[in-house]
């Protein structure tokens, strides 16, 4: 396959730069933690972490094994097989120490809203890729799935958008040393 397939910059950074295979939703998130750019609480990283691995497992990247606090992620030999490209990384904003601390929560609160988006893009870009596989299969429920693929289209659209203006300013606030 020669076209290169997108995952999140945090997930390349984590599944293939440092190699992790065979980890739970704890040790991944606590990995992500670790991250410098990725600047969020437990709790997001946890809902970040959870919608990443559910839509690469979904996608027929990673394996599960086990059930609850037990349960551990592997790459898959498809995953392993494929081109991937990175996302580009975030920009972290709250690097400078001039601005007061609560406009650096606020501008921390646009990191999570982005970082939060491109997750729920990620999800829905599965969807998309699943009724399209569907409609192939089975084209006879084109008129029930049309409508719902449509509708997928529709809200990766607006959440595009969203991620394109909380990066545009990010970025500049990121310019003028906020």
């Amino acid at each position: 396959m020669s076209h290169s397939q997108k995952i999140n910059a945090f997930m390349h950074n984590l599944l293939i730069e440092n190699e992790m295979d065979n980890f739970s939703l704890v040790e991944i998130k606590d990995a992500l933690l670790d991250i410098e750019e990725f600047a969020s609480t437990g709790q997001d990283a946890h809902k970040f972490v959870y919608r990443q691995v559910w839509g690469l497992e979904k996608k027929g990247w990673l394996n599960s094994d086990g059930i609850g606090r037990e349960k551990r992620y592997m790459q898959t030999d498809l995953f392993k097989g494929l081109n991937l490209a990175s996302r580009p990384m975030p920009v972290k904003v709250n690097q400078v120490s001039d601005a007061p601390r609560a406009q650096q929560d606020k501008y921390n609160i646009l990191i999570n809203e982005r970082n939060e988006c491109e997750g729920e893009l990620e999800i829905i870009l599965g969807e998309i890729e699943e009724y399209r596989s569907l409609n192939q299969r089975f084209p006879e429920l084109s008129l029930q799935i049309t409508p719902l693929l449509k509708n997928a289209r529709e809200r990766s659209a607006l959440l595009l958008g969203k991620i394109n203006v909380l990066t545009n300013v990010l970025n500049s606030l990121n310019e003028n040393g906020y």
